[in-house]
């Protein structure tokens, strides 16, 4: 990084940009038939996103209450957004849960954890309310693949039938789609970290078909060991990328020695100006480095500095690349900002900790700068 850009970044630290409260007048969108209509109580974007400017985002993991009501997920929803507008963000990215039974099983299904497009619809019209970009995606769920194999995860799919599955997992992403449109979602992620499918040739017909319900951006989401396959066999708008590189450093490294690291791989991965970086994470704990993508180690001490020193440098890189944005991974649907034990949460957490301020220092300078 050279001088003026190291400057910029020092500029940024501890800053923070104004946010709008109270009342703010949304654009008119049309919003499920059923349930309460959102409201714009709480913050609004100061600076909102447009073409053109970074998508400097959040992404939240929604695993549905059955038991709550429309009232009540509303409600969590205006807390968890005036957290992420608190970050500086300007996008939100909301990932739900479905299942399979197997890695060879040829039908994907949704269960009472998939929160409904009906609530799916009354959530992301209020993210749209409160001023931010909108995502929805698709994650298939692992943890029942994992108890029949530690080693499964949903990028060693082999469906028996790739006609059965392709057409169970449309039927089940379809409702979501005329959600998305109904709504005025920004992009749909047709599908995320599937490793062993992007080459697969029923693609381009799913894609067509999802075309004709959803005029937003279709994306597709790839492992970060994975990009240059999705590009080649998963014909959407955008590709994006869950970064969680294995890199050449150690815990002690500082934040200038990670930043190259980040930039040395962004090169070796032909991630290029314009990409976005769409799940950026990492657990509070010096094991983070050797496997970003695993969360939490049981047993492993609390260590917030290697957490922000990682993010400090995943954002810098992603900036000086002139990427096209950045989504931090992730807040819990139901998680209460204001009750977070940042001594005791599991360390895949960042609320409460030293890398949530840097994080929020990362998205102002950054927004500033564009």
């Amino acid at each position: 990084m050279n001088g003026s850009s190291l400057a910029r970044w020092a500029t940024g630290v501890g800053a923070a940009l104004a946010v709008a409260l109270g009342s703010w007048t949304a654009p008119a969108i049309a919003a499920p038939a059923a349930g309460p209509v959102p409201t714009s109580a709480g913050p609004s974007v100061a600076d909102p996103w447009r073409p053109g400017r970074p998508e400097l985002g959040v992404q939240v993991y929604w695993v549905n209450n059955p038991a709550d009501s429309d009232e009540v997920v509303l409600a969590k929803a205006r807390r968890l957004f005036a957290q992420v507008i608190g970050m500086e963000a300007n996008a939100v990215g909301v990932t739900f849960p479905f299942f399979t039974e197997s890695l060879t099983a040829s039908a994907v299904h949704v269960d009472g954890r998939t929160p409904t497009p009906e609530r799916v619809g009354l959530v992301l019209a209020q993210a749209r309310a409160m001023g931010l970009r909108t995502s929805l995606r698709p994650l298939l769920d692992e943890a029942n693949l994992q108890q029949q194999d530690p080693h499964s995860w949903r990028g060693k799919l082999l469906p028996r039938h790739r006609d059965a599955w392709y057409a169970s997992y449309e039927e089940l992403v379809t409702p979501y789609l005329h959600v998305a449109e109904r709504v005025g979602v920004d992009t749909v992620v047709l599908g995320a970290e599937l490793n062993s499918l992007q080459d697969d040739p029923h693609w381009p017909a799913l894609v067509g078909r999802a075309r004709d319900v959803y005029r937003g951006e279709l994306a597709y989401t790839a492992n970060w060991d994975a990009y240059a396959t999705a590009r080649t066999g998963v014909p959407v708008d955008v590709i994006g990328i869950d970064a969680y590189p294995q890199l050449d450093v150690t815990a002690g490294d500082g934040e200038d020695r990670l930043t190259a690291a980040w930039t040395t791989w962004l090169d070796s991965a032909r991630i290029g100006r314009g990409a976005v970086l769409t799940e950026v994470g990492a657990a509070a704990e010096a094991q983070t480095l050797e496997n970003p993508a695993v969360p939490h180690r049981a047993g492993a001490p609390l260590d917030e500095g290697i957490q922000r020193r990682w993010f400090t440098a995943a954002c810098r890189a992603a900036h000086d690349r002139g990427l096209g944005g950045l989504y931090w991974w992730k807040i819990g649907f139901d998680v209460d900002p204001a009750a977070v034990d940042p001594a005791a949460d599991l360390h895949d957490s960042w609320l409460g900790r030293a890398a949530q301020p840097a994080m929020r220092a990362c998205f102002a300078a950054w927004g500033r700068s564009t």
